[in-house]
Parts: C-alpha cells; structure tokens; sequence
C-alpha cells in the first residue's frame, strides 16, 4: 500500500520562505554596495550637486582610444550646467580630473546660491580636450567657462599630463628625470616664451614675472602637437588677473638638450639635441601673425574676435548653415573636399558673395603625411583649381585632413603660396552627433583668437551653430574669418 505524503505544516513553510527572502535581500544589497563602490572608484558615479532631483547623467564614446565621456546636466529655473568628464582605463586619472571639475562646479554652484535674489539664469560648460594620447603617456587639457552676474564670463583651465600605467601626474621634474639643472633651463625657457607672448599681446611683462613663473608653478604641463610643451593657464592663475589669460609653448627641439633622458623618451618622441645650443635656452619663435587689418569693429587685437571653421563640406546642409550665419551677421570659414566642389558650385559662391572663406582640405581627405611629394602637390593643387574655377580666386589656407602634417607638407604649402591652419578648440562634432555636446564644448573652450573646429556635413553640427553663436555673442564675441583673424599668413607656416 502506498504511503500517504506528509504535508509540510503551513508554519515551517513560511519560515522557509522567510530564510529564502532573507537570503535573496542580503544578495541584493552585497550586489549594489558592489556596484556603487565600482563606479565611485572609476570615477563615474554621478557629481553630487545641491540639486540631485534637477541632474541628469549619460555616457557617450569620444573620438580618443580608450576614453569616454561622462555628460552630467543640471537645468534649473536659476542655472543651466553641462559637464563633461573623461572616463579613461585609469580610476587614478578619472578622479583627478573628476575632482578639478567638481572643484570648479563648487564654485560655481555657490555664486548660484549667492545670487538667488538677482534676475536671470547662470550658465556652466565644463568640456575637456586630449591633447596626447600615448602608450605611456595622456595629456588632458579642461576648460570651463561660467556666466554668473558678473560682466564677463569667467574662464578656467586645469591641465595634467598623466602616467597611464600608474595614474600619476607627471611633473616637470619627472620629464627631466630630476635633474635640477635641467628643470630650471626649461624654467628659463618658459619665461622667455612668455614674455614674448604677452610682448605679441602689446602687454608689458611684469618685473617680477620670474617670481610667478617658477618650477612649481609650472610643474603641470601638457604635449600638444606631439612636439610641444605647452602650459595653458587661465586669468589670475600665475599673473594678476589683469594680464588675462597666458599660454606658453616651447618647441621641444627647443629643449631637447634637457629631455635626454629613458623616462622621457618613453613619454614622446624626443629630437635629437643639436650640436651646439646657447648658454640660454631659447624657444624657436611661435608664429604670431599681426592683428588683423579689419573686423566687424576696430580690428582683432582689440575686439573678442572669434573664428568658426568647417570641414568636408560641401553637403546637403552647408545652405541651412550659411542661412544661420547670414541671419546672424558672421562670418565663417570652410575648408572644402575638392571632390565635392563642382557638385555644388552655388554654394561656394554664396558662400563668397557673403563674405566667407574658402580654404582647401585636399581633393579626397588622405593623411597626407603617408603620400609621396606627387601626391601630396596634386592632393593641394586640383583642390585649389577646382576653388579657383568656381569662385575666381586660388585659396591661401588649407587645413590638411586629421591635422597631418610633416615638413614636407609645409614645404608644398609654401611651394603654392599656403600657411597650413589648424584649430585651438576641437569640438568632436563627428564623434558624439549631439547638438548640445558640441554647443557645450564650443563655449566651454571659446576665448579671444580661438579657432572652433566643426564639420557642416553632420545635421547635428549644423544644429548646434545657434546655440553657439547667441551664447558667445552675448559673451561679446565677432564672428570673423581665419584671415581676418590671424591678419596676413605666411605661406608653409602651422597656425595656431
């Protein structure tokens, strides 16, 4: 006979089910303390603001190897913040960067509270820039530019050149393997340098510059352009706040004798020093063209002048931009694909007629740095022909494609009467496809002279031009062309 099952009583089941919940609860919680731990530590949890309910955080892939970006946004009847973290491999570098920025967002938020009685809405955009990007070694330059109540916007630059492995700030001592002599040749270098840039700037050096610009004061540095020590430092962070801002580049073939050494070898290609080099290191002169001979009012040594590039163009939506830029009164400049100019020959001459600039960014968009002599001339020259063709006049400038360029490149630009033009301001239009990123990035890094680099064949950038136009004209910025910026090029010379 079979036997009858026995029933579990109803009061052990429920503590069964009481010891399961109690189980499945402790996992759970052990699983989130995980994750908020994982994410404080590589810095990607979002900043801690005063208006948690009001901030919004995302992630997006930029165009560097290895690095996203974290976009934190507050939008509040009293303040507008857009921020942009990087978020490397390295949770050492991601918190020091992260920590600058929310130092700068504290800041800010406190002038917020300070002027809660005051009219209008506050505005912040914090973006960043990479500057170098190595095995060995990340350069990541910050800008952050807030409108409070004041009468100008404040700008604010932090910069690190990075260890990746460790996550250490590399120093100017490190770069030179702690040899103090060659640390304070570099020092004395970079005092030279600038003073020439204040010289450019008809601003006088004051006397005691050598007592602002000291191995401390500039133990941060940035690469830039894989062949330049450049130190980017905004008002009132080295000189009085009546200087304005300063950035200093030295050549490293300007220093090379000092950088001799395994460690920095490792971080950048280092050029062999010369044979002879003078008792004072002196940087190789930057080129700093003559303020422009015209602008919309007085001219750009003395107006907030500004200059709006664009490449690959043209496209589809290069009309609607200079429809924008028309309602507006600026100007800008394009850099064209030659292969592309006869397709649409009446928005080249409109863009003539009204009074933008044209310049070449070669006939099929190649590095140019990997052809040979030939293909690098007809890469220029059936670029330039095409231009002349429809509009009537050979163009001055090119901006070679990615930014490529070596001495031989200079030397054809020369060759056809060309100064190379690069950009100070990158916005990663292309990378990101987001009208407000690339808006927050353009007035994040705006300054006097800056050259903002966009393409008009993304809608999304195209999208972002009003944006950027009402929000630096109402930081008092023209709107000019390249050469009305830069006055007279010389042809086979990099600007900026």
């Amino acid at each position: 006979m079979a036997t009858k099952p026995v029933d579990t009583p109803p009061k052990t089941r429920h503590k069964r089910w009481q010891w399961v919940a109690c189980g499945l609860l402790a996992i759970t919680v052990i699983v989130i303390a995980g994750l908020v731990y994982y994410l404080r530590t590589t810095g990607m949890a979002p900043a801690q603001t005063a208006q948690q309910s009001d901030e919004k955080y995302y992630f997006a892939d930029s165009r560097y190897k290895g690095i996203r970006s974290k976009f934190v946004v507050r939008r509040t009847d009293r303040q507008t913040t857009s921020l942009e973290y990087p978020i490397t491999e390295n949770a050492t570098i991601n918190k020091t960067v992260a920590n600058a920025i929310d130092d700068i967002d504290s800041e800010f938020n406190k002038a917020v509270a300070a002027g809660s009685t005051l009219p209008g809405i506050m505005a912040e955009h914090t973006s960043y820039q990479v500057t170098h990007n190595s095995s060995a070694a990340l350069s990541i330059l910050v800008h952050a530019t807030q409108h409070t109540h004041g009468a100008h916007p404040m700008h604010t630059t932090r910069f690190w050149t990075f260890n990746k492995q460790t996550g250490a700030t590399i120093s100017l001592d490190d770069l030179t393997n702690r040899s103090p002599q060659s640390s304070q040749a570099i020092v004395e270098a970079a005092r030279h340098s600038a003073r020439q840039a204040l010289s450019h700037e008809k601003k006088e050096a004051p006397e005691d510059l050598d007592s602002y610009l000291t191995k401390d004061t500039l133990a941060n540095f940035i690469f830039k352009d894989e062949n330049t020590l450049v130190w980017e430092f905004s008002a009132a962070t080295v000189l009085p706040a009546s200087y304005g801002s300063l950035t200093i580049k030295l050549p490293l073939a300007s220093i090379a004798k000092h950088l001799q050494n395994p460690f920095a070898k490792r971080l950048i290609t280092v050029p062999d020093p010369p044979a002879e080099e003078p008792p004072k290191p002196k940087p190789a002169p930057v080129p700093t063209p003559p303020p422009a001979a015209q602008a919309p009012s007085g001219n750009c040594g003395q107006a907030k002048c500004i200059a709006l590039t664009f490449d690959d163009g043209p496209g589809i939506y290069t009309a609607g931009l200079l429809d924008t830029l028309e309602r507006a009164g600026a100007k800008g400049t394009f850099f064209v694909i030659g292969s592309k100019v006869n397709t649409q020959p009446g928005v080249l001459r409109r863009m003539q007629a009204n009074g933008h600039q044209i310049g070449s960014h070669s006939w099929s968009h190649p590095l140019l740095t990997q052809l040979g002599p030939e293909g690098v001339q007809a890469e220029i020259r059936s670029t330039s022909d095409a231009i002349a063709k429809v509009t009537g006049q050979r163009p001055i400038l090119m901006r070679p494609p990615y930014g490529g360029f070596n001495q031989p490149v200079l030397d054809e630009l020369r060759a056809q009467g060309m100064a190379s033009i690069l950009w100070s301001v990158d916005t990663r239009d292309w990378a990101d496809r987001n009208s407000s990123v690339v808006c927050s990035r353009a007035v994040a890094g705006a300054a006097p002279g800056a050259i903002i680099l966009m393409h008009d064949i993304h809608p999304t950038s195209v999208d972002a031009v009003p944006c950027i136009l009402d929000s630096l004209k109402q930081q008092g910025y023209q709107f000019v062309t390249v050469s009305t910026l830069l006055g007279k090029t010389e042809p086979g010379v990099k600007y900026p």
